[in-house]
């Protein structure tokens, strides 16, 4: 070989978007932009990669939950991130993978998902959002999820447990997934500082452009190219009313109704589907809550600004707003509010039920017809080997 021989460059590794959340900071409606927007994505480079249904959400089960607690096996997920990181090999282009529960991976899942990653050029994207709306938000998901516990006694738990207040502080199921500065620390082995996204979710009013246009800045995709105004409705809110009555349906429900069907008819049908027509005012953190995590806001909002992370949006949208005196607290509902609205959604689970029925005696009008046929078939069977064996 002479010494003016060219050697060729090598290939840049694929570049990967991990979007690890924090929960109810907006992983949902960004989620299904991308999902919603596939054949766009491919078109410009991009791969939202599908393997199987909720294979994103199998994918961080595997890696960084726990899947007993949603009704799963270890094996119903087993594969689903490796799947995932093939499809995206595969592709060529750059890959976005979003799951909120990786944000509470563990520092050795951390370890093994940076191993699957050695090939890709990892870019680390984390939503992060107002802790004051956090702490309602994630006592709203709680109750949905089968908790009846009141607002107190859930913000009672997560400022008792408030990080940086000594050893063992941080380390509650609610701070696991919340604690920016432990999850920045934990997720340090994937990705430096430099290709470390922190996308600050802006406040209520913004409207649904003000998430993605940041998020999509964030991975480098011109936000234009996806319309954030066709994204479904997302997993809606509940009012403070809501979800009080919700808490004395829990009561009554008294554990009765399991996994998997609690998830599907509680949770999504009644919860989400039905209560979340009713319109109601919102939980708000009360000021003795607010200005506790005030502090914490304002400690990650330096060790962002001084770690050379990257920022799309205002660190100072971070810091809980303090309401007003006299503002009602989540705990205090009245009856009436709990009443008013509640006839229009038992309306629509009456409207709902009919339809359902009238589904199911389709199938099984639908069924009788088909046995009857098969039948007559399985007759007229019988009678060709009958009259073959006399003939």
């Amino acid at each position: 070989m002479s010494d003016s021989a060219v050697v060729p460059e090598e290939e840049p590794p694929p570049r990967l978007y991990l979007h690890i959340g924090l929960p109810k900071s907006g992983s949902t409606f960004l989620q299904s932009l991308l999902g919603g927007n596939r054949s766009v994505l491919k078109e410009n480079g991009y791969i939202y990669p599908y393997v199987r249904q909720e294979g994103m959400f199998h994918a961080a089960l595997e890696m960084a939950g726990k899947p007993a607690a949603w009704g799963l096996t270890a094996e119903a997920v087993e594969g689903a991130f490796a799947d995932l990181l093939r499809r995206g090999r595969n592709f060529g282009g750059r890959v976005v993978i979003s799951h909120e529960i990786f944000s509470a991976a563990s520092p050795q899942q951390v370890e093994v998902i940076a191993e699957r990653l050695v090939d890709f050029e990892v870019h680390l994207v984390v939503t992060v959002r107002n802790l004051g709306r956090v702490v309602t938000a994630q006592w709203q998901e709680r109750v949905k999820n089968g908790h009846p516990d009141s607002f107190a006694e859930y913000s009672d738990a997560v400022i008792a447990d408030l990080p940086g207040e000594g050893e063992d502080q941080g380390t509650s199921v609610f701070w696991r997934g919340q604690d920016l500065a432990a999850l920045l620390a934990r997720w340090a082995v994937v990705a430096p500082p430099e290709r470390t996204h922190l996308v600050v979710t802006p406040g209520a009013g913004a409207g649904p452009d003000g998430l993605w246009n940041r998020f999509a800045t964030a991975i480098d995709l011109p936000p234009g190219l996806i319309d954030p105004a066709t994204a479904p409705q997302g997993n809606e809110s509940l009012g403070a009313a809501q979800v009080a009555f919700l808490r004395q349906v829990l009561t009554s429900l008294d554990g009765r109704l399991e996994q998997p069907w609690y998830s599907v008819v509680a949770k999504r049908w009644f919860a989400q589907t039905i209560l979340g027509t009713v319109r109601g005012r919102k939980a708000v953190a009360p000021a003795t809550v607010a200005e506790r995590l005030t502090g914490v806001a304002r400690s990650w909002s330096e060790l962002v600004r001084t770690g050379g992370y990257q920022v799309y949006g205002d660190l100072d949208e971070l810091v809980p707003e303090v309401p007003a005196p006299g503002t009602p607290t989540p705990d205090e509902v009245t009856a009436a509010e709990m009443l008013d609205g509640l006839s229009d959604a038992v309306a629509l689970m009456l409207l709902r039920a009919r339809d359902d029925r009238a589904a199911i005696q389709a199938l099984e009008a639908e069924n009788e017809l088909l046995t009857a046929q098969v039948a007559g078939l399985t007759e007229a069977a019988e009678r060709r080997r009958w009259w073959r064996r006399r003939t």
